[in-house]
Order: C-alpha cells, then sequence, then structure tokens
C-alpha cells in the first residue's frame, strides 16, 4: 500500500459551510469587520495569533463556550463522508482532520466520522466558560503541511505516504507537500497543485478509487 495515511480538512471538505469561523461571524453580524482581519492576515500583516484574536473580539457580548457550541448546532457532516471515512478506515489507512477550524466543531465531526487524529484550533475560556478573548493557536491555516509531517513522523511516516484533502487556497501547502493530492470544489489556486480535482463534496466517494 503506497499510501498509509488520509488528511482531510474540515470546512469546505467534511462540512459544507466553507469557514466555522464564518458561521459565528454571521449569526454576530460581524462579516465586514472579519474580511479587514483576514485581509491583513492574507498580506502579511498579522501573524494567525492576532487573526483569531481580532475576530473574537468582535463577538459581543463575550459568549460563552456553549453559545458557540449551539450556533454550531446545525453543523453536520456532509451526505457522503461517513461512508467515506468509513471504508478508508476498513482498507486499514489511519485518519486524521488538519483543520484551522474550531476544535468544539472538528472534535464533534470527527467522533461522527470515525477520524482519531484531530488537530484544530480553539477557544481559550475563562472559570466560567466565557471566552477569555484569546485563541488557542495548534494549525496555521496555510501551513498545514508542517502539521501533516509532524502527525505523518509520529507513526513513523513520510509525506509521500499521506494523502492530503482541502478546498481553499489555504490548502495549497498542505496538498503541494503530500504524496497525493486531492482538492475538493473548483478553486483555481489549489487546482494547480492538485494530482486529483474532484467537483464537490457531493462527489467524495470518488476519492476512494485512488486509494
Amino acid at each position: 500500500m503506497r499510501y498509509k495515511l488520509v488528511a482531510f480538512d474540515m470546512d469546505g471538505t467534511l462540512i459544507k459551510e466553507d469557514s466555522c469561523w464564518w458561521v459565528i461571524h454571521r449569526h454576530f453580524g460581524t462579516h465586514e469587520k472579519a474580511l479587514v482581519n483576514l485581509r491583513a492576515y492574507e498580506r502579511g500583516e498579522i501573524d494567525y495569533c492576532e487573526f483569531m484574536r481580532r475576530d473574537i473580539a468582535l463577538w459581543q457580548p463575550r459568549p460563552h463556550i456553549s453559545k458557540i457550541e449551539k450556533i454550531f448546532g446545525g453543523l453536520q457532516p456532509t451526505p457522503h463522508a461517513r461512508d467515506v471515512t468509513s471504508e478508508i478506515k476498513r482498507r486499514g489507512y489511519q485518519l486524521a482532520m488538519i483543520t484551522g477550524g474550531i476544535d468544539i466543531l472538528a472534535e464533534r465531526i470527527a467522533r461522527q466520522l470515525g477520524i482519531p487524529h484531530v488537530l484544530a484550533n480553539g477557544l481559550a475560556v475563562d472559570e466560567r466558560g466565557y471566552l477569555t478573548g484569546e485563541g488557542i493557536f495548534r494549525v496555521e491555516p496555510c501551513l498545514k503541511h508542517e502539521t501533516l509531517a509532524k502527525l505523518a513522523d509520529k507513526f513513523g511516516m513520510t509525506l509521500d505516504e499521506c494523502v492530503a484533502v482541502g478546498d481553499s487556497k489555504y490548502d495549497s501547502n498542505f496538498l503541494k507537500h503530500a504524496g497525493l493530492a486531492v482538492a475538493i470544489g473548483n478553486d483555481s489556486i489549489l487546482s494547480e497543485v492538485a494530482d486529483i480535482v474532484i467537483s464537490d463534496f457531493k462527489h467524495l466517494p470518488q476519492l476512494l478509487d485512488y486509494l
């Protein structure tokens, strides 16, 4: 078996929504201000920790973590995700999720899909469970390959033995450094580095043809 580990992005790949952060912004009506933060991050003016800090500061009044869980309540895996991940596990691959999204959602989706290894960012809370305004940094969205490399090394694997599945320009390095690069959707930047392009998450079972 040439590949040993299959690593998925979450947003736009295993769930329909392009960004779980934007799901929260839609709830609070803070999209426009959040877009300013995103552009500053993309231009390299702020790092991802500061990006998270500025984003979280927009959510007022300061919410309890249970509020965030409630906002995420309706988000579910894409229609074929469970069947695909079950078959991947049946074939003997390691399964992982590496996402710049938020851990309370990522961990729930991973449990539903039987994905044992989850790396995601988090929201710091105080002793009463209210957001402090700080993020918990674990995954740099543009450098997911570094996280993948550490996970692969933990299992005694190389990046060439990994499959990376993502949907956006932020996944470019993630796919570029993997042994098999799978793009979901029609992002032009990602398509340039992908070995395989699957038109959308509805056709995710096509991934099984290449494993």
